[in-house]
């Protein structure tokens, strides 16, 4: 028999649910935020067929002296412009499946890049 006050069962079992639910909620949120800001990420870049592309296209008459050298530091403005958790490397040096960036003028002179295999425009012409 009951005299008076509360059930202690109930809300003991109700504030173990809550306990649980932040606890679980606060870690997938510091998961996602390690990933997200500090986890290092590897970005293999295909800089070779990039220089390639050009230097063929200097070649063939497609494009100037000068057009060369602004598409060179187009290409060198754009890596500088990385994440800071991304670490550039060579794409000959990568022996596996990473994330593969390829940088590239388009004729039409606006800066496009490649990542996955998906491409983007990146806003600068």
């Amino acid at each position: 028999m009951r005299t008076g006050g509360t059930d202690r069962r109930g809300l003991e079992a109700k504030g173990l649910v809550i306990a649980i639910a932040t606890s679980v909620a606060c870690c997938a949120v510091t998961i996602a935020a390690y990933d997200l800001f500090f986890a290092q990420k590897i970005v293999a870049v295909d800089l070779v067929s990039s220089i390639t592309r050009q230097k063929e296209d200097y070649i063939a008459g497609k494009i100037t002296a000068g057009e060369l050298v602004d598409n060179i530091e187009s290409l060198v403005r754009r890596m500088e412009r990385k994440k800071r958790n991304e670490v550039l490397i060579l794409e000959e040096a990568v022996a596996g499946d990473v994330k593969r960036r390829e940088l590239h003028v388009e004729e039409d002179g606006r800066e496009w890049q490649m990542e996955g295999g998906d491409r983007h425009y990146s806003g600068r012409p």
